[in-house]
């Protein structure tokens, strides 16, 4: 077949050669067996689609194209699979248990310097966007803290005292081991818990409310947002972001979740550690590749969710580092076609 895409390269064009591709490795391995083929081809378009939207340059369509082409020529080459006797797909844990695993596993491949990098990356969305961050005296809360950096870094900008929860035990175990090995003590604690579920006890307890990239993974984003309004006190304020809607980047990410979903989440880490990937595009590939609940919706639709839910002063922080879709739209307008509805921050206070 060719080897080029139909022009315009639009997003329907790279829509629909994904769908073509996902069709003939379902062709090729129809028992879902061929673990290093369907890796191998999530691996490529994954990790080249990132590193053109790291680029601070327009989103190289044509490159993009060759990409996905010569993908779909090397599954024609392949040769047909034979599916093995009595080789059965492997069922996932409960989503509890396995949303725990993949978290825990990520962060915990980060050192500490790496680990203190990631820290910084909270104060600097907000100076991005203009907005002072100054936590001083504030009782704080991370909402699905995962690692605790982001809980850590509320105690770097003068929290008085942050407290993480998240779903892994694990999760929260090791974010208070390396808290206090890198210095924090008594400014942070962690413990498990839902951001679905929150204690009652917490009710109008937090002056802030960090949730980063939380409520979209859990099976009801309705209450996490609701619960996070009932633990901060009237005034306080929340820092939350969520996954937006459509463009390439999500038809892409659908392509590798249906390709991979014979592939255990244990040998795609295994593959990528294997192959030397930095710990965080393993992060990023696996979170996005494995995690159970993957809500998306556009700002419309959020910052009515943030009004129903009783949020006033909601504002919108679109300027963010430049593989984030937020900051490609602003810097790029001509990707917009491409990007949709872009990953959304926002600042929203208790009435």
């Amino acid at each position: 077949m060719s080897t080029t895409l139909p022009s315009p390269l639009t997003l329907a064009t790279f829509t629909a050669s994904l769908d073509d591709l996902l069709q003939a490795v379902h062709g090729r391995d129809p028992e879902g067996i061929d673990y290093a083929l369907r890796l191998s081809l999530a691996e490529t378009l994954y990790l080249f689609h990132d590193q053109l939207r790291s680029a601070n340059a327009p989103f190289d369509r044509e490159a993009f194209a060759a990409r996905v082409a010569a993908a779909r020529v090397l599954v024609d080459r392949a040769d047909a699979v034979r599916p093995a006797p009595g080789v059965a797909r492997v069922a996932r844990p409960p989503y509890e248990t396995y949303v725990a695993d993949l978290y825990s596993r990520c962060w915990a491949k980060y050192d500490d310097p790496a680990f203190d990098r990631t820290i910084d990356m909270f104060a600097e969305r907000f100076r991005l966007n203009d907005v002072p961050l100054d936590l001083s005296g504030l009782e704080c809360l991370d909402a699905g803290c995962g690692s605790g950096r982001y809980t850590m870094a509320m105690a770097k900008a003068g929290a008085r005292h942050a407290h993480g929860v998240d779903l892994s035990a694990r999760a929260a175990r090791e974010a208070a081991a390396r808290a206090e090995r890198m210095g924090y003590g008594t400014r942070v604690s962690f413990e498990q818990g839902s951001v679905i579920d929150l204690p009652a006890a917490w009710s109008g307890r937090f002056d802030f409310v960090c949730s980063n990239g939380v409520v979209h993974h859990t099976p009801d984003p309705v209450k996490g947002l609701s619960e996070i309004l009932r633990v901060l006190k009237p005034g306080g304020r929340t820092f939350i972001m969520v996954y937006g809607k459509g463009g390439l980047f999500w038809s892409l990410t659908d392509f590798c979740r249906d390709v991979l979903a014979p592939v255990p989440l244990d040998v795609a880490d295994a593959w990528l550690e294997m192959r030397a990937t930095p710990v965080g595009k393993i992060f990023f590939c696996l979170d996005h590749w494995y995690t159970q609940y993957q809500e998306r919706v556009t700002r419309e639709e959020f910052e009515a969710r943030l009004r129903d839910a009783g949020f006033t002063d909601i504002e919108y922080l679109p300027r963010a580092l430049v593989y984030d879709a937020s900051e490609r739209f602003e810097r790029f307008p001509e990707e917009r076609e491409l990007i949709g509805s872009p990953d959304m921050r926002y600042l929203a206070t208790r009435a």
